[in-house]
């Protein structure tokens, strides 16, 4: 594992990632909204690529070996995947200046989202023995509040939006309730110990990944969303905090030695 002091190295540095991207983009807004459109695209791009490059190391080292191994393929799926979605968002946007929203950004958006429910039942499968029926039922009726307010919001005063739009606005808190499930109980496992802090970084990511998509639908529905919208500095915090907690774990990996991995590969602490 890392030594105290790494860990805290790391927690540090992304607190100061964090605070830099938000007070960036907040810092943009001020300038006008073409500025901070720009600005909010190029930070997109650059954490999701940064998550695609951090998960491909991890999924060369731990080519298919074990449970994690095939998780870690799920979640290089997931990191092109949006990859893909954000690159396409910004092209839409600064290249052809037209509405991204909706557009065939969408389709790598949701594509992400069964790929990440691979990732999390995969990293989940070697400590599935620990997961008790509370534990489910809980996780099961928390994620239930992220959905709701959401499907409300589509059926309660007319949103200014087509319906297919508000479908596809709505259907990605839904989709975040879903994934959401596994991801509260990883975080009860990780706070008995069962699981490792790279896991907490990922389950927090998609908390922020909730909340963003929560901001993002009342926005389209209220018709005030804009490129480096407050939601939007959420967002990008969750693909800080998978990136994170990929770097995280190819650190564990690198310090830990070729000659272990086959047991640290099922038990990671």
């Amino acid at each position: 594992m890392l030594s105290l002091s790494k860990k805290n190295e790391l927690e540090k540095l992304l607190l100061i990632t964090i605070v830099c991207t938000g007070f960036t983009i907040l810092v943009s807004t001020m300038l006008g909204k073409e500025v901070v459109k720009q600005v909010t695209d190029v930070m997109y791009i650059i954490t999701t690529a940064a998550f695609v490059i951090l998960s491909t190391i991890l999924v060369l080292r731990f080519k298919k070996t074990g449970d994690h191994g095939k998780a870690w393929l799920f979640l290089l799926g997931t990191s092109v995947s949006w990859f893909i979605a954000e690159t396409t968002w910004t092209v839409y946007e600064l290249v052809y200046d037209k509405n991204p929203f909706p557009s065939i950004a969408d389709v790598f958006y949701i594509s992400g989202y069964p790929l990440m429910l691979g990732f999390l039942m995969y990293y989940l499968k070697p400590v599935r023995k620990a997961i008790t029926k509370k534990m489910m039922l809980s996780a099961i009726m928390i994620s239930a509040t992220i959905a709701i307010p959401s499907i409300y919001m589509a059926y309660s005063p007319e949103p200014d939006v087509t319906v297919f739009e508000n479908v596809l606005a709505t259907s990605y808190p839904i989709l975040d309730s879903i994934i959401f499930i596994p991801a509260i109980i990883g975080i009860a496992l990780f706070f008995r110990g069962e699981v490792n802090f790279t896991w907490s970084l990922i389950c927090t990511g998609i908390l922020c990944f909730a909340i963003g998509d929560i901001g993002f639908q009342y926005a389209t529905f209220t018709n005030t969303y804009y490129t480096g919208h407050p939601a939007d500095i959420v967002l990008m915090w969750s693909y800080i905090l998978f990136s994170f907690g990929v770097y995280d774990h190819v650190r564990i990996f690198r310090k830990s030695g070729h000659q272990t991995k086959n047991k640290q590969l099922d038990n990671w602490r």
